[in-house]
């Protein structure tokens, strides 16, 4: 009886010993080849909805307007003034100083900018605004350098401009706000000018 108990078990030793051992793969290794680099998912190829801006190159102070409902930041020391533009119109001026509010010609790396707020029908629809715009510009002689959309803070739709004028060059931003229209335009040193619009946001989320 012992003999054959020694026979089972020594049967079993053997049939153990000549199955094959699995080897035991690593979760990662097993995804991926050794070889090749990892798989990756795939990156959307659309722009965030909110990019975040780089730091400021100027030292700024904030404009909020609750009417309109936008804010603004703009260089320290730039002063701001407001007036009304008819019926259906707010104007609200930037500039670098003060005397440049009427001069025809800008000093060199002088800056100012114009934010105006219009009625206008159809409303909320930028699409049909900014093509009447372009009409305008035509007619006017104006040549349409770069025309760039853009989504602002908090998801605002908005598309910026840089036009030649007869005499100059100048930055147009427009946007809609609620059932208004804002259009944000400035000359003089360009580069600041599209820093400081692209930094315009609703107060809340349009």
């Amino acid at each position: 009886m012992k003999q054959m108990i020694l026979m089972l078990t020594l049967l079993i030793l053997i049939i153990t010993a000549c199955a094959p051992t699995a080897t035991p793969v690593p979760v990662d290794s097993a995804a991926v080849p050794a070889t090749e680099e990892p798989v990756l998912a795939s990156v959307p190829t659309e722009a965030p909805v909110n990019p975040k801006l780089p730091v400021a190159s100027f030292e700024s102070q904030t404009y909020i307007n609750e009417e309109i409902g936008f804010a603004l930041d703009y260089p320290v020391g730039w002063t701001v003034t407001e007036t009304v533009v008819g019926d259906r119109g707010k104007q609200i001026q930037f500039l670098s100083v003060p005397e440049l509010a009427d001069v025809s010609i800008l000093p060199e790396n002088a800056a100012r900018l114009t934010a105006v707020a219009y009625q206008w029908d159809p409303k909320n629809d930028l699409a049909a605004y900014v093509a009447t715009r372009k009409t305008a510009w035509e007619n006017s002689g104006f040549t349409i350098v770069e025309e760039l959309p853009l989504v602002l803070d908090l998801g605002l739709n908005a598309v910026q401009f840089e036009l030649k004028t007869p005499d100059s060059s100048a930055v147009v931003l427009i946007t809609a706000l609620g059932d208004q229209y804002l259009v944000l335009s400035g000359d003089g040193n360009l580069p600041l000018v599209k820093e400081i619009v692209q930094r315009l946001r609703p107060i809340s989320v349009p």
